[in-house]
C-alpha cells in the first residue's frame, strides 16, 4: 500500500486494522478513483469490529469524508451501484429481509415460472390420463401446494447457487450485485438461510396428497439443483444438469395426484419418457438464452456453459426446438391425446420456439431477458393449455355419461 498523508483518524485506524489481519484485495483511492481489487464477502466479515465501517451499496464507505474502498472490480467502475429497491413487493419488506428475498429472487419471476410449469404440465398429463377422471378441486389444490414447493425450492437453488458462486459473480456484471456477492448477506447466513428453506420445503410436500411418494421426488430434485453451481466448474453443459431435476417435476406432480404413469402400459410410459425429454430440452434453451447475457464475462472468468460452447444461437434453438416438438409429437401419439393437444401444445410449440430462434442474439441482452421472463409463460403455457384441454374434453365427456341425479366427487 502506498502511503498517504492526511488520511484521519479513522482511515488510519482501518488502515492498521486491515495490515494487522493482511486482508488482501484492499486499495485505498480518493472517492473520484477505484480499487482495481475487489473486497470479498469473506474480508467484510473482518470488518466487523470497526463500528463506522458500512456496506449500504457495492461500494463500502469508511467514516471519514473522501475516502471509500469499492468492491466488484475496476471493469464495473462505469456501473451504477446498489440501490435498494424503490418499488414492488421488496420495497415493502423490513430492510434486513431484502437480501434475503433478493436471495430467492422473489422480484424475478421468470426463474420461477421455469420451476413450476414442469409442475402444471405434470398435473395436465397426469389429469389427461387417470380414469376416473379426477376433480378440479383437487388439482387447483395441489396446483396450489406445489406453486409454494416451487417458490421454496427455487429459492433454495438460487441461495446455494449464490453461495458457490459468489467470487464468479464478482466478475460478471449482470451478477455483481447478488446479496452474497456485495456483502449483503455473508456466506454463513447464506447456509443456514437454505437450511430453512430445505426444512419449509419439506413441511410443504407433507401437506401434498401421497406425500410420501412425493419425497422420493423431492430429495433428488433438491439435491440435483444444488449442484447445478458445481457443474459450470467442471462441465460445458450446466444447462443438461439443471434440466434433470426442473423437468423430474412432471413426475412428481404424476405421483402427487396418485397417477402411475410408467406401469400402467408400455405406451403410457414412453409417453411419459418423451414428455419429461421434451421438457428437459425447454429448460435447456432456456437457461441458455439466460447465459447468453453472460457470454463476455463468463468467458473472462472461466465460468463454462452451452452458451460460451455453442456461439450460434439460431441453430443451437433451432436443432433443440425441433427435437422438443418432435418429442411433444411422439407423446400425443403414445398417449393416444386428441387433435386438442397437437394442435395447442405442439403447434404452438413449433410457433413460438420459431420465432425465439429468430429473435435472440446474443449481443441483444434486452431480447435474452424478454425470453428467459416470459419463455415459460408462452411455450410451458402452450403446453399446459393442450393438456388441460384434453383433460377438460375428458371431464365434459364423464359428466355427460353419468346417470341423471348421479352426483360428482369432490
Amino acid at each position: 500500500m502506498s502511503k498517504r498523508t492526511h488520511l484521519g483518524h479513522q482511515m488510519l485506524r482501518f488502515r492498521g486494522f486491515c495490515d494487522q489481519q493482511r486482508i488482501p484485495g484492499i486499495s485505498f483511492v480518493t472517492s473520484s478513483q477505484w480499487c482495481q481489487n475487489p473486497i470479498y464477502t469473506d474480508q467484510l466479515a473482518l470488518l466487523k469490529p470497526l463500528k463506522k465501517v458500512a456496506a449500504p451499496s457495492s461500494r463500502i464507505y469508511l467514516g471519514y469524508r473522501g475516502f471509500s474502498v469499492s468492491a466488484g472490480g475496476k471493469q464495473f467502475a462505469d456501473l451504477p451501484p446498489y440501490q435498494p429497491p424503490q418499488k414492488g413487493a421488496l420495497s415493502t419488506l423490513p430492510t434486513s429481509w431484502v437480501p434475503y428475498a433478493e436471495l430467492m429472487r422473489i422480484e424475478k419471476p421468470g426463474g420461477l415460472y421455469g420451476f413450476y410449469f414442469p409442475y402444471l404440465i405434470g398435473l395436465g398429463y397426469a389429469a389427461s390420463m387417470s380414469q376416473p377422471v379426477i376433480s378440479p378441486a383437487s388439482l387447483i389444490c395441489t396446483g396450489g401446494l406445489l406453486l409454494v414447493w416451487n417458490v421454496v425450492l427455487r429459492g433454495a437453488a438460487c441461495t446455494i447457487n449464490d453461495n458457490l458462486d459468489r467470487d464468479l459473480d464478482r466478475q460478471v456484471a449482470r451478477c455483481r450485485l447478488r446479496p452474497i456477492a456485495r456483502g449483503a448477506v455473508t456466506p454463513a447466513q447464506g447456509h443456514m438461510f437454505y437450511a430453512v428453506e430445505t426444512v419449509a420445503g419439506a413441511a410443504i410436500i407433507t401437506q401434498l396428497p401421497h406425500a410420501a411418494d412425493c419425497f422420493y421426488h423431492a430429495v433428488p430434485i433438491l439435491a440435483l439443483v444444488s449442484l447445478y453451481p458445481l457443474a459450470k466448474r467442471i462441465t460445458d453443459f450446466p444447462q443438461v444438469v439443471l434440466s434433470v431435476p426442473l423437468a423430474w417435476g412432471i413426475l412428481m406432480s404424476c405421483s402427487a395426484l396418485g397417477v402411475d404413469v410408467f406401469t400402467a402400459s408400455g405406451a403410457v410410459a414412453g409417453a411419459t419418457s418423451c414428455l419429461v425429454a421434451s421438457n428437459m430440452l425447454w429448460i435447456i434453451i432456456l437457461d441458455y438464452v439466460n447465459a447468453c447475457q453472460d457470454t463476455t464475462d463468463d468467458i473472462k472468468a472461466g465460468i463454462r456453459s452451452m452458451a460460451v460452447r455453442y456461439q450460434n444461437t439460431t441453430a443451437f434453438i433451432s436443432v433443440l426446438g425441433t427435437l422438443q416438438v418432435s418429442l411433444m409429437v411422439a407423446t400425443g401419439i403414445l398417449a393416444n391425446l386428441s387433435s386438442t393437444y397437437f394442435v395447442i401444445a405442439c403447434g404452438g410449440n413449433a410457433i413460438l420456439l420459431t420465432l425465439m430462434a429468430k429473435s435472440v442474439n446474443r449481443k441483444h441482452h434486452d431480447v435474452c431477458a424478454w425470453w428467459f421472463l416470459n419463455g415459460s409463460l408462452l411455450v410451458g403455457g402452450a403446453t399446459v393449455l393442450g393438456l388441460f384441454g384434453e383433460y377438460l374434453k375428458n371431464l365434459v365427456n364423464e359428466n355427460t355419461l353419468k346417470e341423471p341425479g348421479e352426483k360428482s366427487e369432490c
